[in-house]
């Protein structure tokens, strides 16, 4: 294996201009071709836009997992010249003419015709058939709109890593465990608390001053106000862009390229998952007023007391304290009983690779295989560091796919904000840490197991973006089985496995709060699709969100709460009017997951079955599709509500 990592450097940008000169080139030459075909023309054209992906990896890995000012400078003037590049080649009426031709006269298979057609789609949503007047207006857009995202998500994260929270009193940590005020702990007994998950999550959870929760809850919300504003020219130029583009509104542009048949259809399904999961949930918010008001004196539950109040409860309930269980997922037994697990049952074998050059040293790096055959590599940058965007994402560097009669292997990365490791204590983390880092895996695996031949439906390409979390969903699940945990459930200090008794406790207290939980996730996605009925002001915005969290929030939310100011997914990240596919795609994970274990062993054949026929074939097919022919059924929308306990 050869993984040639070049970092960053000032040479960056005039190499780029240079390699895309010579594509623009190679693609004027491939116009020139009289008898275009799949093979002459379009795959060698998509091979050559992969390359560019390929070299911008680095610029990408810099601004989002090793922050700095290089990064930032390079990035700015990136996002113009990618724009200007892309744009010319999705608003060419001659290439999207011969892509056309195509389509319409050669033999394809099964596979190259979904690919054109999802491309034609593509050609649509630039603005191919608009007059020269539209189509420097999409272009103009689309350049605004990426330089919004990033600005966007700059403030989000300039704000994170400016804020920090100082206790000088530990009586307000009296809760904590050590292992987690070490990791807190700075100069002359004083402790850092910042708005990074893990240091947030936890203090939230332990810190039993509820005017210091208040605090770094309204820091955590409050951050990065000025987005307030981006949000209303984001929100502008996206409804402007869909309306030339003919459609109603941008909600309806973006799910016409997912798996969801229309707008409403997604909104009847939120709407109806919180209705059924709200009396779960009150009750849930009921039960924690009374324990609440009983134990602590407390004559209201706030949402800054909810973390605080619900641990309690389940220490309680459960006889269960989640710190309990850091000592025994040290994070690289963890990553080795992930691998174990995947070996026994699908027979995927990972091997560690020491002494490889790239962007962080703690990375790790491993080779994966199945059944003999290399499939590719794995990068796992799993801990925290102050330069780094938060919250945890895979994705990819080389999508694998086949010339020559032979595969080009993938190579992915898994990137989270796991404790760090200091002063000899190894990164240990709790048990959501595990339920993620599996999460991400299913992600990586969607990536480097794909066995399509096209790279243009190879791993995450032309995979549906409302299903993309399908994998991902399904393996975090496996992360709350009993004999699974037990592989990696080792204290790091004593080499004793977690105790069955330990292990049914965390079980046992998962589907608390899935009420709320279900309810927050669907918030978010009322609210996401919600805001596209017109293009508002930042009042109105404020506004939708006020009568979404009517809907189905059974806490009210501070009227300081802007969380919108930091939702990047929706107006940083890809999913714009597309936050539902977390739910969406839950459906068919859980209830995949609920079969494949339905009489409380893993059906190794099914879950086999699931690997070859859905898994590894990456964006081939439409995976609700998939579902259907793994499973012989179409997907229950119940499965997911019985799943997390809140249907019986």
């Amino acid at each position: 294996m050869q993984l040639d990592y070049k970092n960053l450097d000032e040479k960056f940008i005039d190499e780029l201009q240079k390699k895309i000169i010579k594509v623009e080139d190679n693609i004027e030459e491939l116009l020139e071709i009289q008898d275009k075909t799949y093979d002459n023309f379009f795959d060698v054209m998509e091979h050559l836009l992969d390359d560019i992906e390929k070299f911008s990896f680095p610029l990408q890995i810099e601004i989002s997992t090793n922050i700095t000012d290089l990064g930032k400078k390079t990035y700015e003037e990136y996002i113009p010249i990618m724009n200007e590049f892309t744009s010319k080649l999705s608003q060419n009426k001659e290439i999207a003419d011969s892509i056309i031709k195509i389509y319409e006269n050669e033999d394809l298979n099964d596979i190259r015709k979904r690919i054109l057609e999802k491309q034609i789609l593509s050609f649509k949503s630039s603005g191919i058939g608009l007059d020269q007047k539209s189509k420097v207006k999409i272009k103009s857009i689309n350049l605004e709109l990426a330089k919004l995202g990033n600005d966007f998500s700059q403030n989000v994260t300039d704000a994170t890593n400016e804020y920090e929270l100082i206790i000088e009193d530990e009586k307000v940590l009296s809760e904590f465990s050590d292992l987690d005020k070490k990791s807190a702990e700075i100069e002359g007994k004083k402790w850092k608390f910042i708005l990074h998950g893990p240091s947030l999550t936890t203090f939230l959870k332990y810190c039993n001053d509820r005017k210091l929760r208040e605090i770094l809850y309204r820091a955590s919300t409050t951050k990065a106000p000025q987005n307030e504003d981006l949000i209303e020219k984001i929100l502008s130029l996206r409804d402007e862009k869909a309306k030339i583009l003919g459609y109603e509104n941008y909600r309806e542009l973006s799910i016409a390229s997912k798996t969801a048949n229309n707008a409403e259809e997604v909104l009847d399904f939120l709407t109806e998952l919180g209705k059924e999961a709200f009396p779960k949930a009150a009750d849930e918010i009921e039960e924690l007023r009374k324990f609440a008001g009983e134990k602590l004196g407390y004559d209201s539950v706030e949402i800054y007391d909810y973390a605080y109040l619900s641990r309690k409860l389940k220490e309680i309930k459960y006889n269960f304290d989640p710190s309990e269980v850091k000592p025994y997922f040290e994070k690289n037994k963890v990553v080795s009983g992930m691998f174990q697990f995947l070996d026994n049952i699908f027979n995927l074998k990972a091997k560690q690779i020491k002494d490889v050059n790239l962007w962080n040293d703690k990375a790790l790096v491993f080779e994966l295989e199945r059944n003999g055959v290399f499939l590719g590599n794995l990068i796992m940058d799993l801990e925290t560091n102050e330069n780094k965007r938060s919250g945890a994402w895979a994705d990819s560097w080389i999508t694998s796919y086949e010339k020559d009669g032979s595969r080009v292997p993938a190579t992915g990365i898994i990137v989270c904000n796991f404790p760090p490791s200091k002063d000899g204590v190894p990164s240990l983390l709790d048990h959501s840490d595990v339920v993620t880092l599996f999460h991400e895996m299913g992600h990586a695996l969607h990536l480097i197991t794909s066995k399509t031949k096209e790279i243009s439906a190879s791993g995450f390409n032309g995979t549906e973006w409302d299903v993309v979390e399908y994998p991902s969903q399904w393996l975090q699940e496996f992360a709350n089985n009993k004999e699974i945990i037990k592989t990696f459930g080792i204290h790091y200090e004593t080499g004793e496995v977690i105790s069955d008794e330990l292990i049914q406790k965390i079980l046992d207290s998962l589907n608390y709060g899935q009420g709320y939980g279900n309810n927050r996730q669907v918030e978010f996605g009322l609210f996401d699709l919600m805001i596209y009925d017109n293009a508002y002001s930042k009042k109105q915005v404020q506004e939708k969100l006020d009568e979404v969290r009517k809907m189905v929030s059974v806490i009210k939310t501070p009227s300081y709460n802007k969380f919108q100011c930091s939702f990047s997914h929706i107006f940083a990240g890809g999913y714009g009017a597309g936050y539902y596919s977390y739910k969406w795609a839950e459906v068919l994970s859980a209830d995949s997951y609920t079969e494949m274990t339905k009489d409380g062993n893993i059906d190794k054949q099914l879950a086999n079955n699931f690997f070859d026929n859905l898994l590894s074939l990456g964006g081939s097919v439409n995976m609700k599709e998939s579902f259907v022919n793994v499973h012989g059924r179409q997907p229950d929308p119940k499965s997911l509500l019985k799943l997390t306990g809140i249907l019986v």
